[in-house]
């Protein structure tokens, strides 16, 4: 019984180390970037606004 391990033709290039071929110079479209970074202004924005309303309205309560 032959026991080498035998040659079997695969492709040269797998799907998960294929070579980038899209032109560098192009603009990169992160699309997933900027959902994140737009859902991280829009969380902030709500945190300043909650907490100027939470402000105001303790400013009111104690001025009464």
């Amino acid at each position: 019984m032959n026991t080498e391990h035998t040659e079997r033709h695969h492709s040269a290039i797998h799907a998960a180390t294929a070579v980038d071929r899209s032109n560098p110079r192009a603009p990169r479209r992160g699309i997933a970037k900027d959902i994140v970074s737009s859902g991280r202004r829009l969380r902030t924005r709500i945190g300043v606004i909650a907490a100027a309303c939470i402000g105001l309205t303790a400013l009111l309560i104690n001025f009464e």
